[in-house]
């Protein structure tokens, strides 16, 4: 039966479900409480009412939610492209102390130290205002020079927010992405309109919770500010890259008219 397989069970699902006492209540999925693939009893879920148990009835599928799930699917199939990168966290460098930065041969860990995360997601951002927009799915990670995609969710960015007594829900990861990337790095006409040039959401994909950053082409020249220097990104095929001198003009009297 449907109901005893995980790979039937989908968050958005309008299920019927019994409790452990064995109650019957109906709702909608928040959450799969159960990783085996297969249970005679139903899988055990959450829903948004709070209640948990074990699928009995797949009542209604939710059209928004599973046309979100396929859209992920394809964008993450397709891979990296010229309106689409993945990051696997906006947080992996926020732990590194100062030996792991010393040893470390990463050049963006020895000049922005624990905040090279925030500063690279920064940098990706206004690469895509510059260009032509795109999707920057963090919670991604593509192995470079293969195939290879794994989700690996913003879970374990959720859990260093927590860790540090800021708030660890999808509004307080939000939040964190405008307090300490956007309003820091951006100048203040973006940060001012921000929902004119960047829209952030979340989309789940099994227990992986993916933020997906939606950029907007700027009407504008956006400079960055970094290691007090204005630093201009531009999008290319599927890799960022600084511009300047006679390469920058020539790009903005192009770009921007």
């Amino acid at each position: 039966m449907d109901n005893q397989y995980l790979k039937n069970i989908k968050k958005g699902m309008d299920v019927e479900i019994l409790t452990s006492s064995n109650k019957i209540s109906k709702g909608i999925i928040e959450d799969l409480a159960s990783r085996t693939e297969f249970h005679e009893k139903g899988i055990m879920v959450r829903l948004k009412n709070g209640e948990i148990g074990r699928v009995q009835k797949i009542l209604k599928i939710n059209k928004d939610s599973t046309k979100e799930s396929n859209e992920i699917e394809e964008w993450i199939n397709k891979g990296e492209s010229f309106n689409f990168e993945f990051k696997s966290s906006s947080l992996w460098s926020l732990n590194y102390t100062d030996n792991e930065i010393r040893e470390s041969k990463s050049l963006d860990l020895h000049t922005f130290k624990q905040k090279a995360s925030k500063v690279i997601i920064a940098r990706s951002i206004a690469a895509f205002l510059n260009a032509d927009g795109g999707n920057l799915l963090i919670g991604v990670k593509e192995k470079k020079g293969t195939n290879e995609i794994e989700i690996v969710g913003v879970n374990e960015d959720m859990k260093k927010l927590k860790n540090t007594g800021k708030d660890s829900s999808k509004d307080g990861y939000k939040r964190m992405i405008i307090d300490d990337i956007i309003r820091p790095y951006f100048p203040s006409r973006i940060y001012n309109h921000l929902n004119n040039y960047v829209i952030i959401g979340f989309m789940d994909s099994g227990d992986k919770i993916i933020c997906n950053i939606k950029i907007k082409p700027s009407d504008f020249r956006v400079f960055i500010e970094l290691a007090g220097k204005k630093t201009f990104i531009i999008r290319t095929e599927t890799e960022n890259r600084v511009l300047e001198a006679e390469e920058l003009v020539d790009y903005c009297m192009r770009r921007f008219k």
